[in-house]
């Protein structure tokens, strides 16, 4: 037996550590009561504060103030909430659009499936059924999801190739907030909601991506898109944005809601909970992300996902692990360019053609830039640094390689193949990338030998990519260790079920090279939504109480894993709650 007060300190544990989440100082939702209008408010403030957003919606009335005296604002909210027109007040919180980009496994083989093909082999999809769904024609037509994100980019040729607005895939939608918007400064709304982040489009493809050289296509090619973008080129958002995108999506139609994004928060009652639980309330499913807070334990779900009804979605690792890689070109003392391969790292910004230099001449070095560099290094700036994996960690290497001006790195592997080069702080250089060892091995010979060598790395806009993928016999299969941990703080059952969310190959901004690879709830989220509108096609209802109770308990309950192995026990239901879903 639980004591209630072993609970009890748990859920306070949890609390205490999310309310220090970045609020915005003097920023209040305030909802109204019923039959009162905006005017007796702003009159109360007149002088005092001034008006963020308003909401006239069926759901919601009301509006979001931001008080010019930040340091008196938790006072004067006081007196506002106690008016009769006020219904209840929230401070105005940011909220992030997270993912979580995780290493893809060794040895992997070139693959590059045909999109055009019926039988679909994609691994999230067989993991979850969803091939089934499609070999039988199911592809949720005349279903409208909406995304609360950070925009499409509809010029995707896999998501409208420029095509917005009435007859296109991404059919409805706005911007709410304007490129320029970082969470704490003045939206600037209107406009097609154009994603200048990437995180919205890598989520539009997870649901609709049509077939496409990269060999996949969305879980529900049939549905139509709507973007709201929350998000600007930089920064947070901010729940009473969220709100507001979730209101408007409501009353444009939306057959099914899907939010990628959120903070750690358990109450039912935070303000885009409790409007994700009214929306449900009128029939219209919604997905939200559980979160990427796993390595918290317990309590930790996203807000969004702890609205009554809401569907609370969890990511488990795919059974496949997929890997972009992009071409690129050298030259030996400035004659012909020989093409490679390079796997750009997290959060890389390559772009540059600058000489080679290697920290080691030794290429079965165990522990290359594990150590400070000697003194006779010169300055690293002037260079793409070549680096052997192995001995430490990442960070521990690029920490050494940067007190020589180091900005530009490329690691060239110890074991066969290539990862993803994930540093614990990715801006602390320019750009990071990882060649084979192969690769390695031959530019340190040529270093050797005297030769000058000159690297070229392209982009993933400026080049084409090459998707190679392994089995994931690790851990594929098994709950992500970064999914974040139920139930609500009122004890909801919390996440309802999981779908793969690591390891998830989809579309991405032109600008940013169309494909990319990514991890997170975040990448669960739409899959989930997909899922459902799938099964209202065949069911002809999208019941959301129907659908979570379809999807739990059907579900498979899977192993728990620590991200190493796979036990025997399975994975509690607090984390995976009914288990994988299985469409």
């Amino acid at each position: 037996m639980v004591r209630p007060t072993l609970i009890t300190s748990l859920v306070a544990a949890a609390y205490a550590t999310v309310t220090v989440a970045n609020t915005i100082p003097g920023a209040y939702i305030v909802e109204l009561e019923d039959g009162h209008d905006h005017a007796a408010v702003l009159d109360h403030v007149s002088g005092e504060a001034s008006t963020r957003m308003t909401f006239d919606y069926k759901l919601f009335q009301g509006l979001s103030l931001q008080f010019h005296d930040v340091t008196g604002a938790e006072q004067r909210s006081k007196k506002l909430a106690a008016m009769p027109a006020v219904k209840q007040m929230w401070p105005v919180r940011l909220v992030s659009a997270k993912s979580v980009t995780k290493a893809a496994s060794l040895n992997s083989k070139v693959v590059m499936r045909d999109g055009t093909l019926p039988k679909d082999t994609f691994a999230p999809h067989v993991m979850t059924q969803v091939d089934r769904l499609r070999a039988k024609g199911i592809t949720g037509k005349g279903v409208k999801v909406a995304v609360i994100d950070t925009g499409i980019d509809f010029t995707h040729p896999a998501l409208g190739n420029g095509c917005f607005g009435k007859g296109c895939l991404v059919s409805f939608g706005t911007d709410l907030v304007g490129d320029a918007f970082d969470g704490s400064n003045k939206p600037i709304p209107g406009g097609k909601p154009m994603d200048c982040v990437g995180h919205g489009t890598h989520v539009a493809g997870i649901i609709a991506a049509q077939p496409n050289p990269m060999g996949f296509t969305g879980a529900a090619t049939g549905v139509t898109l709507g973007a709201y973008k929350v998000f600007g080129c930089e920064g947070h958002a901010a729940d009473d944005i969220v709100l507001d995108a979730f209101n408007k999506a409501f009353e444009d139609g939306a057959n099914i809601i899907s939010a990628s994004l959120g903070e750690p928060e358990g109450w039912s009652e935070g303000p885009w909970a409790l409007t994700a639980s009214r929306i449900v309330e009128h029939g219209v499913p919604v997905t939200v992300a559980a979160g990427n807070d796993g390595q918290n334990g317990l309590f930790f779900l996203n807000g969004g996902a702890s609205g009554k009804g809401v569907t609370a979605v969890a990511s488990y690792d795919t059974i496949e692990a997929p890997l972009l890689s992009y071409h690129s070109s050298y030259n030996i003392n400035g004659d012909r360019k020989i093409d490679f391969l390079y796997t750009p790292g997290d959060g890389a910004t390559w772009g540059v053609s600058m000489p080679l230099y290697a920290t080691s001449l030794d290429y079965h070095i165990g522990d290359d830039a594990c150590q400070p560099l000697p003194a006779s290094t010169p300055d690293l700036s002037k260079y793409i640094v070549l680096v052997r994996r192995g001995g430490c960690a990442f960070t521990d290497k690029l920490n050494n390689l940067v007190t020589k001006g180091a900005q530009y790195v490329v690691f060239y592997n110890d074991e066969p193949n290539t990862v993803t080069v994930i540093p614990d702080d990715p801006t602390i250089v320019k750009a990071t990338g990882m060649v084979s060892p192969e690769i390695g091995v031959a530019w340190v010979k040529l270093l050797k030998a005297g030769r000058k060598l000159t690297i070229n790395v392209l982009t993933p806009a400026q080049t084409k990519p090459s998707l190679s993928t392994q089995p994931n016999n690790m851990t594929g299969g098994s709950i992500s260790t970064f999914s974040s941990w139920g139930p609500t703080w009122e004890m909801d059952f919390k996440p309802q079920v999981g779908v793969p969310g690591a390891g998830i190959l989809s579309t991405y901004p032109v600008s940013k090279g169309s494909y990319y690879v990514d991890s997170g709830t975040s990448m669960a989220t739409p899959l989930a939504a997909a899922i459902i509108a799938l099964i209202s096609e065949v069911r002809g209802t999208l019941d959301p109480e129907l659908m979570n109770n379809l999807l739990s308990a059907t579900a498979k309950p899977q192993g728990f894993s620590d991200g190493t192995n796979i036990f025997g026990e399975l994975a509690p239901a607090p984390q995976q709650g009914g288990g994988l879903v299985q469409a």
